[in-house]
């Protein structure tokens, strides 16, 4: 089992540092997907969110696989583990098409670690918004927090969290 793990690990490194051992250029804005040019009647978007020691949790789809995400205002963007892009790929959601790149980062104990960079088609935090095209990173190890990001809070023109009735809101821009 440590091999094939080491061998997907090797495999998945070397895919994304053949996209380009620099970080991505991509300053496309992300859109929010139009409907026929009409609004949705809602413009603020309520999400449940659950608390996991002292974090906010929110389900998230990435390229329409569920999975749970730390709501993270610290963190500059999407963060996915090795395990995440692995499940995504065992779903058929992931291809080498996807890979952008590696980068590298500061993570919280102040060390500099190198993640690849993918391209995720579709993060959607309900059916009402869905987000396409966000650039994440993929942490080279297994342990890695999922991580809701500013890439994609930005998104929105407010977000207010509702510790009463255990929600986020998301307001539309």
């Amino acid at each position: 089992m440590k091999n094939i793990f080491k061998l997907f690990l090797i495999a998945t490194l070397a895919i994304c540092t053949a996209c380009g051992n620099q970080p991505s250029t991509n300053t496309a804005p992300i859109k929010l997907p139009s409907q026929g040019g009409k609004r949705s009647a809602r413009s603020t978007i309520k999400v449940p969110y659950v608390e996991r020691g002292n974090v906010k949790v929110i389900p998230v789809k990435l390229n329409d696989v569920s999975m749970d995400m730390i709501f993270d205002t610290g963190a500059s963007g999407v963060h996915i583990s090795l395990h995440e892009l692995q499940t995504l790929q065992k779903n058929g959601q992931f291809s080498e098409a996807d890979c952008i790149g590696t980068s590298l980062s500061q993570i919280a104990d102040g060390s500099i670690v190198k993640n690849g960079l993918i391209i995720l088609r579709k993060v959607a935090i309900t059916e009402d918004v869905i987000l396409t095209d966000i650039e994440a990173s993929v942490a080279l190890n297994q342990e890695a927090p999922l991580l809701l990001g500013n890439n994609v809070l930005d998104e929105f023109s407010s977000i207010e969290i509702d510790n009463e009735n255990k929600t986020i809101n998301f307001k539309k821009r």
